[in-house]
């Protein structure tokens, strides 16, 4: 389906109401779910990638953290305060080991003091987007690894995002991260393989240009690892692992600006390799690709059973190429069906938060199984699923933002539909699916980077701690063991205005909508599993379905129970009075975004925001009133110079004229009485003398420079006092135009029948007969014809 032939309009109810008919209308119950079976896993990126092992086969226990962590950690003393990761490289460049790609050349320095080491750019003004890497053209990407004797990196998979490595020492090893496609920064996640590495080899990896300035690494979070030959020996999937981790203040500064003098973050930890030849990959948190998400729901398709509960179709098209589906959820049974509530969610806004993926794929896989709640859930609801909102932020790797280089979840008040499709046909197709049921529940999951445990960010006009929008969150803390309320906030913060929570509560009036946030750690310091992501999606049905059996008494025949939402409002009410701040990865990465004027090289003219538009006028006013060169005010040394430069050879052919002699100007000469139209002239200066060099003696030279200074005296006189000779010039050098009209039948030279005065505003003004007359004194014998 081609979205892109629509105007890009403001949000009106007729289109919300066209775009959500179009993409999935309720038919009638035998035909609501169509048995779509598996579709073929395209996935398309901005450079070539290689197949990653399949991951989550099963799900084991969690390995014990390695006692090492708490070891010793010894910093090196940095003196010089105003590195750069391109100074860094230009010291280190003969202990290379891998670049992404190999044609970069990692040194090169651009024009202008915008040198983003780390950072590709990708041009969508064609048809296909090109890459580029400070001004040059990525055209044959190679994906074989930097050759080295013992260890080899590798990022060249879906998700990975190491850009080049560095060996320190034999064991030591400094890595840089790739910032966000389009950006220059937004480096947190990481994802990356070594091979090479012999059994009971430790080795110390140092991730130099992190973003944040704080860290779950420091409170005992430990990076994701997945053996290869472990994982066929022991059947081991991604665990925990490392030791000596710590998270601190980096040496190098951040290339933006650097007047500023920022400071990157560095991550640093060790690894014992178990087994020789080896594939080990590191990760910021267990990985979850659009390859996994595709073939998961293939999986959902190709069983029987769960396929009649589930329809999947595609909302758009990103600006990468790829396709961000939709899901619907419900029973294809007539029962009930007018009565069915909506419940909406959303996940991967940000493509560095996994933990979404894996709370929406609990959700999914609860929903469409023959568990009596799911079942009770598809009759009386109708589910709208959104599992990945940035497949192109997944894909290439990136942490916060989109192929465009912005957050999505800062562009629901107003997206792009060009820029930020997803964003764009989602808000539409919620908007519209509003219209036709009532949407009791929407919720965006995302992961945290700074806090424990799983809470919820929601919407309160009042800070009181019994309000209904508090009453499902209280809920969902209840029935799951791994939500702590007290970490929840609910606020209208400026700086969040434009994420989804906030603007789909204000615009579809829902109480109940929540930013569902779990922790890349875990909870009391230990670590999530992935099974433990799971269990908290299955967690928010089993919530939801006690919301749904309250509401829902005045149809069956349990009026005698008691309010489930009244006893938490009571409970709430119990509660002390919370501040509500939060200091999180929900804040705002900005500064990290390209600048105006390199944004509006990038995108097509009609995805420009009013601030790029606003910032193109100004940059052509601020042209079109560049002042032109003034010719400066004469002096001897000018004059000598002209008369040298501009005379002719003692060769030439031209006859100099005499110095006496005036050039004809024509500037004053009166125009025809039928010509009624008088352009502006500007004054032409008298050219310069043209004299012969055989005759160029100081004497001579002298006599001229006298000249020539008689004469622009004479020109400054003649234009500091009132012309009383010729009426068209005038002191103020105005446009006006004077008509003398002679209506006699003869030829009689000497009478004038009126004088009318023409003005650039005024058209034919009466003046006094005196003015009259004083101009007829004036202009003698200029108006015979």
């Amino acid at each position: 389906m081609n979205f892109n032939n629509n105007n890009n309009n403001d949000s009106s109810s007729e289109d919300d109401i066209n775009v959500y008919e179009t993409l999935t209308k309720l038919l009638p119950a035998n035909e609501l779910l169509p048995r779509k079976l598996t579709i073929d896993i395209d996935v398309k990126s901005l450079y070539p990638l290689k197949p990653l092992p399949q991951f989550y086969k099963t799900y084991v226990p969690f390995l014990e953290e390695s006692t090492h962590r708490h070891c010793a950690i010894t910093e090196t003393a940095i003196n010089d305060e105003n590195r750069t990761l391109l100074d860094y490289y230009d010291e280190n460049k003969q202990n290379l080991v891998y670049k992404r790609f190999d044609q970069l050349d990692l040194g090169k320095r651009t024009t202008n003091d915008r040198t983003y080491f780390a950072t590709l750019i990708a041009n969508f003004k064609k048809a296909h987007p090109r890459v580029f890497f400070r001004g040059e053209a990525l055209f044959d990407q190679k994906l074989t690894s930097y050759t080295s004797d013992q260890i080899q990196f590798d990022s060249n998979f879906e998700s990975g995002n190491l850009f080049c490595a560095f060996k320190k020492s034999e064991n030591v090893f400094d890595l840089i991260i790739q910032n966000d496609i389009n950006t220059r920064g937004n480096t947190q996640w990481f994802f990356f393989s070594v091979t090479g590495a012999k059994a009971g080899q430790t080795i110390q990896f140092n991730l130099l240009n992190h973003l944040k300035n704080g860290s779950l690494f420091n409170e005992g979070l430990q990076p994701a690892v997945y053996s290869i030959k472990d994982n066929q020996i022991n059947g081991t999937e991604w665990c925990r692992d490392g030791f000596n981790i710590s998270y601190f203040k980096s040496p190098f500064i951040k290339e933006y600006p650097l007047t500023l003098k920022k400071k990157y973050y560095q991550l640093r930890f060790h690894y014992t390799f178990k087994h020789n030849d080896d594939k080990v990959y590191f990760a910021h948190s267990y990985p979850y690709t659009y390859t996994n998400l595709l073939e998961f729901l293939n999986t959902q398709l190709d069983d029987q059973e769960r396929n009649q509960h589930l329809s999947r179709k595609v909302l758009c098209t990103t600006l990468g190429g790829n396709t961000c589906e939709v899901l619907t959820i419900t029973s294809n049974s007539l029962q009930r069906r007018a009565y069915r509530k909506g419940v909406v969610f959303l996940a991967r806004q940000h493509p560095g938060e996994p933990q979404g993926s894996f709370v929406m794929q609990g959700i999914i896989d609860f929903l469409t199984s023959n568990n009596p709640q799911a079942e009770y859930l598809r009759q009386n609801c109708i589910f709208k699923l959104f599992p990945m909102m940035n497949p192109d932020g997944v894909v290439n790797g990136n942490y916060r933002c989109g192929l465009e280089g912005s957050d999505l979840n800062r562009r629901w008040k107003k997206p792009n539909k060009y820029l930020h499709p997803s964003v764009y046909y989602a808000k539409k197709y919620v908007k519209g699916f509003s219209k036709e049921r009532q949407i009791i529940l929407v919720i965006d999951l995302h992961g945290h980077s700074r806090k424990q445990s799983s809470f919820v960010y929601g919407c309160a006009y009042s800070s009181q701690v019994k309000t209904i929008e508090r009453v499902f969150a209280l809920l969902m803390a209840k029935l799951n063991p791994f939500m702590d309320y007290p970490s929840c906030t609910f606020r209208i913060e400026n700086a969040k205005d434009k994420t989804a929570r906030i603007q789909l509560w204000r615009e579809l009036k829902i109480n109940w909508v929540y930013t569902y946030e779990c922790s890349f750690y875990g909870q009391q310091q230990k670590h999530y599993q992935i099974k433990d992501y799971l269990n908290c999606g299955i967690s928010i049905c089993n919530a939801l379905s006690q919301i749904v059996k309250d509401t829902s008494k005045e149809f069956t025949n349990q009026a005698n129970v008691p309010d489930i939402q009244q006893q938490i409002l009571e409970e709430l009410g119990k509660m002390p009075q919370t501040d509500d701040q939060d200091n999180g990865s929900d804040s705002s990465q900005s500064e990290a975004e390209l600048s105006d004027d390199e944004l509006v090289q990038l995108f097509q003219p009609k995805t420009y925001s009013t601030k790029q538009k606003n910032f193109l006028k100004q940059q052509e006013f601020n042209n079109k009133k560049k002042p032109q060169p003034v010719n400066p005010k004469p002096t001897i040394n000018t004059q000598k110079t002209s008369i040298l430069q501009e005379s002719p050879s003692k060769n030439s052919d031209q006859k100099p004229p005499m110095s006496s002699q005036k050039p004809k100007n024509t500037q004053y000469r009166i125009q025809a009485p039928q010509r009624l139209k008088q352009i502006e002239q500007t004054k032409i200066p008298d050219p310069p003398l043209m004299v012969d060099k055989s005759v160029q003696t100081d004497d001579w030279m002298y006599r001229q420079w006298l000249i020539q200074m008689g004469k622009m005296k004479k020109q400054q006189e003649y234009q500091s006092c009132t012309p009383t000779r010729n009426i068209y010039k005038s002191s103020s050098q105005s446009v006006t135009r004077f008509i003398v009209k002679n209506n006699s039948t003869k030829n009689d030279r000497g009478r004038i029948d009126s004088i009318s005065l023409v003005t650039p505003g005024l058209q034919n003004k009466l003046i006094s007969s005196s003015q009259q007359r004083q101009m007829m004194r004036y202009s003698g014998s200029n108006f015979m014809s």
